[in-house]
């Protein structure tokens, strides 16, 4: 019999800052993006590049990188979609941008009477 061939080593990772969890449960987002976001509405109209199909929405917010929109319809991460605005937050006009969304999340009915928020980053 083989004793002591399994050691356990202590390893010491170093410490993380504590997640402070908020009042109502919930915890805190950590702010990921590399540009400054900001607030603008408008609907929307996006395609999903690979099967075609168009479904509606609204525009939330949106920085240099990419914008939130809210919609029925979740796309799966990783879909790459067309999404045509009538009023541009970059122009006067209407415009159309390309895609690729990197998450999805449930919205309440406190939140927004659109069923899902898409964040995209724009390829």
């Amino acid at each position: 019999m083989r004793t002591g061939w399994l050691i356990k080593q202590r390893v010491d990772y170093p410490q993380k800052e504590a997640l402070h969890m908020e009042p109502n449960g919930v915890a805190p987002r950590v702010e990921l993006r590399e540009s400054e976001r900001f607030q603008f509405t408008s609907p929307l109209m996006f395609e999903n590049y690979l099967t075609g199909n168009y479904y509606d929405g609204r525009i939330v917010n949106y920085s240099r990188g990419g914008m939130c929109f809210e919609a029925d319809v979740a796309p799966e991460v990783g879909v790459e979609l067309f999404i045509g605005l009538d009023r541009s937050p970059y122009s006067s006009h209407h415009d159309v941008f390309r895609g690729k969304v990197v998450w999805i999340r449930e919205l309440s009915l406190k939140e927004s009477y659109y069923t899902y928020g898409v964040g995209v980053k724009y390829c």
